[in-house]
């Protein structure tokens, strides 16, 4: 790339955060079209990490402000400029490059700023996982740790459990009023406002005694044996237990457990279940529930054997003769099983969530087109049920195309869901470069490494579905009227030791 290009690249960076921070929103859309034609101009520029940046929060910010203004002509505008801003953005993840990129806070500003768009849009738990990433990264850079404290304002205020709402809500003042108090460059004016009116707001609270305390949890016991004490702490480590609390930066023993469920629900006396038509029989919204966090905990449980046991033979493979019919470095094991099985299983829950939704919400879709591009194109999908939209964004993943941020796009989820359903998949010691497609052997062919990749992928967005799922129910338990004819439906705990 030529010295000019990358001074007018660098202009243009300057110029976005000059109109987005002076609030010159006409300006900025006519920049952003300036910079729509410059990008066909050299291939270059296309797969620039800073470039994209830059379109993708210009796009970001003007959506924003199309939002507060409410200039904007339909939800469609708005979600366009936010598919649009993501796509930039994970394209500048996926394209940075340390080497020319010098400036080691670069790739920390693309994370936070992709964080930033994902949070406004309601994917508060992807974002949380992306703030997570950058401090992990570097826990000095501020702009990051205050947006990941207003991100865990955002959970706290859409989870359905009294307690997890006061200890969320405690986590972000505290992440705020450490932002505030960092000396830290990338600590523009407009972010310093916004993070001490955060701060003031919860200063005034009734909460406020409750927020300066320190934050002390009690330890637990992990387990009686050293494998699953193992489990559990890579659960911990890696943020997947059914557990708002697991999205914060901490990793104490007492968020090892999976609490997520439906906490409350009220029914007209009268109203007669429409499947058994049995008024006394609980809905069966929770027996859906108890089946996708079985499946959930069984996937995760496969996904922990196949990324963490490599070592000696399982005793199950021991004398199951196999051919060496190749010297492609293929490799068969139980452990591959495992990581097949969690990947399937983790897919076809996202398609029981749609099922869940079609069912609940009553958006009248033919059970086989319940699934998540029918879902996200119904017209009568719920537009005032913030836990809703969070979950609309979860399942746009499995049909729009957004770039590829990660390791695994999601496209390639698709594409290695179907061949392990219909075709023959070989999974390679070695790292395969090709494209994820179907090879002259009729196979296709993947590395165990990215095999891991794509289910933890899976694992993350399965999870994220599943609690938004629970948490929409919430939001709609809290729009209902309550009358003499209603009645909330208390459930007993399932003992784990029926479990059996």
């Amino acid at each position: 790339m030529t010295e000019e290009v990358r001074n007018k690249i660098e202009q243009y960076g300057a110029e976005v955060d000059r109109l987005s921070i002076g609030g010159e929103y006409d300006k900025l859309k006519l920049l952003l079209d300036e910079m729509e034609r410059f990008k066909r101009t050299d291939e270059e520029v296309k797969k620039d990490a800073a470039f994209n940046y830059y379109l993708g929060t210009a796009y970001g910010a003007y959506s924003d402000y199309l939002v507060r203004s409410g200039k904007c002509h339909t939800d469609s505008d708005v979600i366009e400029l936010r598919r649009t801003s993501m796509f930039y953005l994970r394209k500048g993840i996926a394209t940075y490059d340390p080497s020319i990129h010098t400036d080691p806070r670069a790739q920390l500003r693309i994370l936070t700023n992709y964080a930033n768009g994902l949070d406004t849009a309601g994917r508060v738990i992807e974002a949380l996982r992306i703030y997570r990433r950058v401090l992990s990264l570097n826990d000095h850079f501020s702009i990051a740790r205050g947006n990941y404290g207003r991100a865990l304002q955002f959970l706290a205020n859409m989870v359905n459990d009294g307690g997890h709402y006061k200890e969320l809500h405690c986590y972000a003042y505290q992440s705020v009023k450490k932002a505030l108090s960092a000396d830290d460059l990338d600590m523009h004016e407009q972010a310093i406002t916004a993070f001490q009116r955060t701060v003031d707001q919860y200063e005034a609270s009734p909460l406020r005694d409750f927020l300066a305390e320190p934050i002390i949890n009690k330890e637990y016991e992990l387990g009686k044996t050293a494998e699953e004490i193992e489990y559990r702490t890579w659960c911990l480590k890696n943020h997947v237990f059914l557990n708002p609390l697991n999205e914060v930066l901490e990793t104490d023993s007492a968020f090892a457990h999976d609490p997520l469920i439906i906490a409350t629900y009220t029914e007209d006396i009268h109203a007669a279940d429409s499947v058994s038509g049995n008024p006394a029989e609980p809905p069966r919204w929770f027996a859906m529930l108890n089946q996708l966090k079985e499946e959930y905990a069984y996937a995760r449980y496969l996904c922990f054997e196949g990324c963490e046991k490599y070592g000696d033979v399982h005793f199950a493979d021991k004398d199951v003769k196999l051919s060496l019919a190749s010297y492609d470095y293929t490799n068969y094991s139980i452990r591959i099983e495992q990581l097949k099985s969690s990947f399937r299983i983790l897919y076809s829950m996202l398609d029981q969530i749609c099922f869940f939704v079609n069912d609940f919400w009553k958006l009248g879709l033919n059970e086989r087109k319940a699934d998540a591009f029918h879902i996200c194109k119904a017209s009568n999908y719920p537009k005032d049920n913030i836990a809703l939209i969070s979950l609309y964004w979860v399942l746009c993943e499995f049909f729009e195309k957004y770039g590829e941020a990660e390791t695994a796009s999601e496209k390639d989820l698709a594409v290695l869901r179907n061949a392990f359903e219909h075709k023959f998949v070989k999974v390679h010691e070695y790292e395969w470069k090709k494209a994820l497609q179907l090879e002259s052997d009729s196979f296709y062919h993947v590395s165990e490494n990215d095999l891991k990749a794509h289910t933890m992928r899976l694992l993350e967005l399965s999870r994220e579905a599943l609690m938004y799922l629970v948490y929409a129910i919430g939001v709609e338990e809290s729009k209902k009227e309550k009358s003499e004819k209603s009645v909330s439906m208390p459930l007993t705990d399932f003992p784990d030791e029926w479990k059996r």
